[in-house]
């Protein structure tokens, strides 16, 4: 789909674009060059924000088609990533399951949200570079290509979420009024999801290795987020937990295993959730705006 759309033909007129010298004169000129204000810039991009849903979808259902599995895949990589992890660190590693009642569902909600903010990230590094063609012939608001790999991830992760849902439900855990937060926690993930894609958005027109980067980034992280492990048990220090707090993927996973599990969440978390998933997109919005003109370049 063209994120420019198409606009109607003229009848009639006698210039080459079918308009008349008078119609010609009536309309100033636009620069190309300039960057639009902030409030032109987002009213435009919502007037297109059709690309920004039709185009992942379209790609979704392209995914995966020449396997045997197609898109199952979306379902059984996560499931296939816990599998592995609760082997290691359920079975193996036994003491990693220290201060932990149910650790299978610990372990699926930290491994699925954990693997949304990656996949995201990932995707909408290479986002701009990928599209230069288009960028180049087309113009339109840019934000729509990290915001499209942002909805592209986030609907490819609907399904995993209803299988995790089922899957902690499995393990003996039975719906409570918590649950009801979890709609929140989950806007909060994507509202940083998407803060995050146009920063690493920017950041990739100029960097063309960060997509090698990231993976290396990530696996750094997912020690650092408790993914797989209670850090409440293992950190003693408060300072140190405090400091878990400063990682938004660990107030994500926490406050969400405190919806679904009841496992306790530091006040800290909460509120660097909601710290994050504001200043974030802000933070991100700014960046990628005032670089605008010059992404694709």
């Amino acid at each position: 789909m063209d994120p420019a759309g198409s606009e109607p033909a003229s009848s009639g007129g006698t210039g080459p674009s079918g308009t008349s010298p008078h119609d010609a004169e009536a309309r100033p000129l636009i620069d190309l060059t300039s960057r639009p204000s902030t409030v032109t810039y987002l009213r435009e991009a919502w007037r297109r924000r059709e690309f920004a849903i039709v185009v992942p979808a379209q790609d979704l259902r392209a995914q995966n088609m020449d396997t045997t599995l197609g898109q199952l895949w979306h379902l059984v990589n996560p499931a296939l990533l816990v599998g592995v992890y609760f082997l290691v660190f359920g079975v193996i590693i036994p003491e990693t399951r220290r201060g932990i009642d149910n650790f299978l569902g610990f372990l699926i909600i930290g491994v699925v949200l954990f693997h949304l903010t990656q996949r995201v990230t990932l995707e909408a590094a290479g986002s701009i570079t990928q599209n230069l063609g288009l960028i180049r012939s087309i113009q339109f608001p840019r934000i729509l290509l990290p915001a499209a790999s942002v909805n592209g991830q986030t609907a490819a992760f609907v399904p995993a979420l209803v299988l995790a849902l089922l899957a902690v439900l499995a393990t003996g855990e039975l719906p409570t009024l918590r649950w009801l937060v979890l709609p929140a926690v989950l806007v909060g993930q994507f509202a940083f999801n998407f803060g995050v894609a146009l920063l690493v958005a920017r950041i990739g027109t100029t960097m063309r290795d960060l997509r090698q980067i990231l993976p290396h980034l990530f696996r750094l992280l997912f020690y650092g987020s408790g993914v797989i492990f209670s850090v409440d048990a293992f950190v003693q220090s408060t300072a140190w937990r405090r400091a878990f707090a400063l990682n938004p993927i660990y107030d994500v996973i926490t406050c969400a295993r405190w919806c679904l599990l009841g496992e306790p969440v530091d006040l800290w978390a909460v509120a660097g959730l909601v710290v994050w998933c504001i200043v974030m997109p802000a933070l991100g919005f700014v960046v990628f705006h005032r670089s605008e003109q010059r992404l694709g370049a």
